[in-house]
């Protein structure tokens, strides 16, 4: 394989596990993130599904059955979640933050293929990965 297409779906590897870990509402890993990182969070579908939704004006707060306090945010519901009191501060920045958590992603992608396939410069090729994956990650759209 090339090594600019080895990279390229190598930064694609590190946006959609980035993606996955920050973003995603998949619920073992929304659970997860919940546990760890807790903070303010968007309503997932089912939960705006399920519940009644209160008639909010942007920054008021309420609490509901079920959901506990929640927000009107930038126009879209959001709920707090408690972290739990193991988990350290750096986790909680480090699951929530795309940067941060694409380096660490980038790091196992690139070492995962280097150990199975092998790459010339592996030094090289994490901060190039991590790039892309996190500028891919990071946007609005992704």
């Amino acid at each position: 394989m090339d090594l600019w297409l080895l990279l390229i779906v190598m930064s694609l590897a590190v946006y959609r596990l980035t993606r996955l870990i920050v973003a995603d509402t998949f619920p073992p890993v929304l659970w997860l993130r919940d546990r760890l990182a807790g903070g303010w969070r968007p309503l997932t579908l089912k939960e705006q599904e399920t519940k009644p939704l209160p008639v909010m004006e942007e920054g008021q707060s309420a609490t509901m059955a079920g959901l506990g306090q929640v927000q009107l945010i930038d126009g879209e519901l959001h709920r707090y979640v408690h972290r739990t009191r193991r988990s350290p501060f750096w986790l909680a920045e480090l699951i929530s933050c795309p940067w941060c958590a694409s380096g660490w992603i980038a790091l196992g992608v690139t070492a995962g293929v280097w150990a199975s396939v092998g790459l010339a410069v592996p030094l090289l090729v994490w901060p190039a990965v991590w790039g892309l994956g996190a500028l891919i990650a990071a946007q609005e759209w992704a």
